[in-house]
């Protein structure tokens, strides 16, 4: 099924993942996902500790996030998400903090992209661009692992409803930001809204490497470019071995 504008009919890739159903992008431009999809609640204030020995800074090559320091013999994963997704935020509930521990601890890097074709599923219309501009923002500030990691963690686990009456303002973005420890200088940035980051551009970036990859929704997780079964409890143990 391949992710094409212009077409009118609108698909929802059901996708029983752990529980997880995966949010696909329509093919209208909207996504569905299956009502038995829950946000993760394990936190309310965005700055749930995240243990770091390294605390290394990240890099972005743009439109992605890279935490963890690439090497031979170090596997990557590349993970697509949308802020607005529910099948994210339970992924990120279930994965997160090992993610960024295999990274903190030098076993894996981690490139994270955002996309953003739920914007139009937000009261805002523009949350799921406005979400990604913030974690691209926090990654140009040269922001540590540590600060990444508790703002998708904490940014999940306050997740709006999708197709709900609210959203997060730039405002609570910028104070989920601060609690997860970035500098004043970013979240002053944040606030104002001058962060040098075009959301939208982002995400229709990151739709396109998505689809190449044969991608239809998120969460999707590529392992050195291939797709990673999400069905395997165990894909996370066997990449990193």
């Amino acid at each position: 099924m391949r992710m094409l504008r212009g077409i009118s009919v609108v698909v929802a890739v059901l996708v029983a993942v752990l529980g997880l159903a995966a949010c696909s992008r329509s093919i209208a431009g909207t996504a569905v996902a299956d009502p038995s999809g829950t946000a993760a609640a394990a936190s309310t204030t965005g700055a749930e500790p995240a243990s770091s020995r390294t605390d290394s800074r990240t890099s972005t090559d743009g439109t992605g996030v890279v935490v963890g320091k690439a090497g031979a013999g170090i596997p990557t994963v590349t993970v697509y998400l949308d802020f607005l997704c529910p099948a994210c935020a339970e992924f990120s509930s279930k994965y997160e903090r090992a993610l960024y521990a295999a990274a903190d601890a030098g076993r894996l890097t981690v490139i994270y992209r955002p996309v953003t074709f739920l914007d139009g599923q937000s009261v805002s219309r523009t949350y799921s661009s406005r979400s990604a501009a913030v974690l691209l923002a926090l990654a140009n500030a040269g922001s540590s692992a540590s600060v990444i990691d508790r703002f998708i963690y904490g940014l999940f686990a306050i997740q709006p409803k999708e197709g709900g009456t609210a959203d997060l303002s730039t405002e609570r973005l910028a104070e989920v930001a601060a609690a997860s420890g970035a500098a004043d200088s970013v979240i002053h940035r944040i606030q104002l809204g001058t962060t040098g980051v075009d959301g939208k551009a982002v995400g229709a970036a990151n739709l396109k490497l998505l689809t190449a990859a044969g991608g239809t929704g998120t969460p999707t997780v590529l392992h050195d470019g291939a797709q990673v079964a999400l069905t395997d409890p165990s894909w996370l143990q066997k990449i990193l071995g």
